[in-house]
């Protein structure tokens, strides 16, 4: 079963056909239900959003399944983050485009610390590997403009990086990610 759809309409559709599906942790069949909503506050001070919805594999009722649930997310939600996969593109390209890691996120988030954009970059510098195998990245390429010289070669890293996925998979970029290889992006 897919763990990324495109809208909260599709998920639904996909919890209501539940018959046949197998728990992606014990494989037993006819054993999965819906379990609600899950809900995101996604900007301060608004109301929790649904983002997804919770799957039971009912241990319960003599039902033999393991009792663990699955999330099914939107496609444009980053689990365990409290903004959209949108912000944390909209983060990198404002890196990329010569912003400060400082401007860059309060920017995108209006937090008044940039304390978590240093996570943000950790978890990005974390996943380079997966994201330049999806993409078979070519060695760096070398800025042939003294002017447009990068930071730094984990800058160079990035911006080669974030320029192969967003020509491979297009806007929006995490969307497009989680949709197709149904794998978190973050």
């Amino acid at each position: 079963m897919q763990t990324y759809y495109p809208s909260l309409e599709a998920i639904h559709q996909q919890t209501m056909q539940l018959g046949g599906e197998q728990c992606k942790h014990c494989g037993h069949a006819h054993q999965l239900i819906s379990h609600g909503f899950i809900r995101k506050k996604l900007a301060l001070g608004q109301e929790p959003q649904s983002v997804g919805k919770r799957v039971f594999c009912s241990n319960r009722h003599h039902r033999t399944g393991c009792g663990r649930t699955m999330q099914l997310y939107l496609d444009s939600t980053v689990r365990y983050m409290h903004y959209a996969g949108a912000a944390v593109v909209i983060f990198v390209l404002l890196l990329l485009t010569g912003a400060s890691i400082t401007r860059a996120y309060t920017q995108v988030t209006n937090a008044q610390t940039p304390r978590h954009a240093y996570r943000w970059l950790q978890r990005l510098r974390t996943n380079m590997s997966i994201y330049r195998s999806l993409v078979h990245q070519p060695p760096l390429d070398q800025p042939t403009d003294p002017g447009s010289r990068p930071h730094s070669s984990r800058h160079s890293l990035l911006n080669s990086t974030f320029s192969a996925l967003l020509r491979h998979f297009k806007q929006p970029l995490c969307r497009s990610y989680q949709s197709q290889l149904q794998r978190q992006f973050f």
